[in-house]
């Protein structure tokens, strides 16, 4: 037992999975040493051999103590259920600390971020945790690659790490646009069918109509029967909203170039901010896309899933299909503008 101890001792020092870089001082340090070692060699000097002997000890030490000091550390990056792209997502980076010895002055750098986060202190068994906020440029799928956990501690001759990967796969949907709706395609119907807007007991009001037996007397219209003469009541819409699609044309001409591709996107992007107010007043908002519908529904998983769809879509060669919608339905067509 005591022999496999020792032999995993001696193991550690030469560790393949920790980095090491040697700084600026470190290598002025060692120089130093180098030319110690040459003056006492030549000369034969005791005082010499005893200040070679002082620099090598401290460079040992240093070097031991900084590969300790990032061994055995946990590493986990979190992040929101929302990403959207070329917008700051606040991520936490935590660090956890198994071993009995407490960490200092741990730096933790996330790939594609450029300044790393510091880590004062860890204690033993403890645990610690920094926000960093991450942007990804594009949508559509991104993955965050790797965290290097590393420490310069005690006094900076080397810097030592480890790499820790994480390869996390990430949808990170459209960054949605403030802009005008178009103008909707209501599919109408007769009185018997469905209307664009549920009938119901909400504060919007459908149309105005005769009243027929069975008619709510509260929603008697007074100025308009008092006109006509007759009993004119207030049809109005459903308090849980309507049924909406929007509709991305991903169609790419064959003469399209790189400014048609940059109109796609701001497509998207205003598609995205369409489904999120229709889905914010209450809608219920279906999605087609590509080869994609989603049917009107309404929810956070059916957020997710149109966001997904959004963050996912890719133009292509083949023009639209007939859209055959129920009536009642109201579209919104949305276009490359290029």
């Amino acid at each position: 037992m005591k022999l496999s101890v020792l032999r995993l001792r001696l193991k550690v020092p030469w560790d393949e999975t920790i980095l090491v870089r040697v700084t600026n001082l470190g290598l002025g340090y060692v120089l130093t040493a180098l030319v110690v070692a040459i003056g006492a060699t030549n000369t034969g000097n005791n005082g010499l051999y005893v200040l070679l002997s002082l620099l090598l000890g401290v460079l040992l030490v240093s070097g031991v103590v900084s590969r300790r000091n990032v061994d055995a550390v946990g590493v986990s990056l979190d992040g929101p259920a929302e990403v959207f792209a070329g917008e700051p997502a606040r991520f936490r980076v935590r660090l956890e600390n198994p071993t009995k010895r407490a960490k200092t002055a741990l730096l933790v750098k996330v790939s594609g971020k450029a300044a790393p986060l510091l880590f004062p202190q860890v204690e033993a068994g403890g645990e610690a945790e920094r926000g960093v906020d991450l942007v990804f440029p594009r949508r559509g799928r991104q993955r965050v690659e790797s965290l290097l956990v590393f420490s310069g501690y005690p006094i900076g001759l080397f810097r030592k790490g480890r790499l820790h990967p994480v390869n996390e796969e990430r949808i990170v949907f459209p960054s949605p646009a403030d802009a005008a709706a178009p103008a909707p395609d209501h599919r109408d119907t007769s009185d018997e069918g469905r209307e664009p807007r549920m009938r119901g007991r909400g504060a919007e009001i459908l149309k105005l109509r005769e009243a027929v037996p069975g008619d709510d007397p509260r929603d008697i219209h007074w100025p308009q029967t008092a006109r006509q003469g007759r009993p004119i009541i207030k049809e109005r819409a459903s308090e849980l909203g309507g049924e909406v699609v929007v509709h991305l044309d991903t169609f790419r001409p064959a003469s399209a170039g790189p400014s048609w591709d940059a109109a796609f996107e701001e497509a998207v992007r205003r598609a995205t901010g369409l489904v999120l107010t229709m889905l914010a007043r209450g809608e219920k908002v279906g999605l087609l896309c590509g080869g994609t519908f989603a049917p009107p529904a309404s929810g956070p998983y059916h957020r997710t899933t149109l966001l997904t769809a959004l963050a996912l879509v890719a133009p292509g060669a083949e023009a639209p299909l007939p859209l055959s919608l129920p009536a009642g339905t109201t579209l919104y067509h949305v276009r490359a503008r290029g």
